[in-house]
């Protein structure tokens, strides 16, 4: 089920990269031939820049797609296994901690957020509000923490018991 949701949140990010580049040929074209760009095109960039990441994030980590240097820890595993996966155990616990961290950190920004209506862009211009952004970061870095949690769980299972 779990796996269901990650590639979900990742689906939902792609068609999202699909529609910016929609929005992003819209505004060069209003710009070239009618000298009207679509307004706001900047802001909701910046935005879904940030939510995209989140959204694919835990999906990326599941995958093997998370970016980190495996010389060191790939040795370990052909030749210690058992301690190799100790160690990425420990390694994915990290991460679990970090994600803890964004996320706790973001919570009081999302509620902010929602309290005094922040947005970006201009009044009478363009406004887009803030929050929706905040919680995907929220969700994305809860969804990325669990994914790092099994794996930490799976790692330490063979470690410690032997089984696959």
């Amino acid at each position: 089920m779990f796996p269901r949701l990650l590639g979900a949140m990742n689906a939902l990010g792609t068609v999202w990269i699909f529609l910016l580049m929609v929005l992003i040929n819209s505004d060069i074209l209003g710009r070239e031939l009618f000298h009207a760009p679509v307004r706001g095109t900047t802001e909701l960039l910046a935005l879904s820049i940030v939510g995209i990441v989140f959204l694919q994030l835990g999906h990326a980590l599941m995958s093997g797609r998370m970016t980190r240097s495996d010389m060191i820890i790939e040795n370990l595993l052909i030749a210690r296994p058992r301690f190799g996966r100790a160690m990425q155990g420990f390694f994915n616990l990290l991460g679990v901690v970090f994600l803890a961290i964004i996320f706790w950190g973001s919570l009081a920004l999302f509620e902010e957020a929602i309290e005094i209506g922040e947005y970006v862009g201009a009044v009478g211009d363009f406004t887009a509000p803030t929050w929706p952004i905040r919680l995907l970061i929220l969700i994305g870095s809860a969804a990325t923490g669990l994914q790092y949690l099994i794996m930490a769980w799976q790692d330490f299972r063979f470690a410690f018991a032997g089984d696959k």
